[in-house]
């Protein structure tokens, strides 16, 4: 059985990039290990994680509504189709790993406010700012005091 994302994000179907960016950053506040150290919120946070990696791609959006579609209506899967599939949930496991490593913060910070998309942390959020000009590195240092201060506050 395919993983309803849309259900998970709680988002409509034809929902667009940024209600799907919306929808994860709103559920991985709930479920990231800097708020929820439950072991149900490690499983769900993966999920959360695979849903946003397909969703967010459209490519694996097209072939994953297809899927979808054959399991609402019972009928046979491609095997190539389920493959490609289970590779999607073994690449968004790899990064759901290392977006647990890393604060609630610098995930939020990142992808909101600079546009890096997510896994853009990895390549080294210092080396990114270096590469920027010193407002967007201040305008970083700024952002990271005041969410910090926020999630501080919850």
């Amino acid at each position: 059985m395919i993983t309803n994302y849309y259900t998970l994000l709680k988002i409509d179907p034809a929902s667009d990039l940024n209600t799907i960016k919306k929808a994860f950053r709103r559920e991985i506040a709930i479920y990231h290990p800097d708020n929820n150290k439950s072991s149900e919120a490690k499983a769900h946070f993966e999920k959360l994680v695979e849903a946003f990696e397909i969703l967010s791609d459209s490519e694996k959006r097209k072939n994953y509504n297809n899927l979808l579609q054959h399991d609402i209506t019972n009928k046979p899967v491609i095997i190539e189709q389920k493959e490609q599939y289970q590779e999607w949930q073994k690449e968004a496991k790899t990064k759901s790993d290392k977006f647990r490593e890393s604060s609630l913060t610098e995930l939020l910070l990142l992808d909101i406010f600079i546009g890096i998309p997510i896994d853009g942390i990895f390549a080294g959020a210092d080396a990114l700012l270096d590469n920027s000009d010193s407002l967007l590195e201040g305008l970083g240092d700024t952002l990271g005091d005041v969410i910090g201060g926020i999630f501080d506050g919850l």
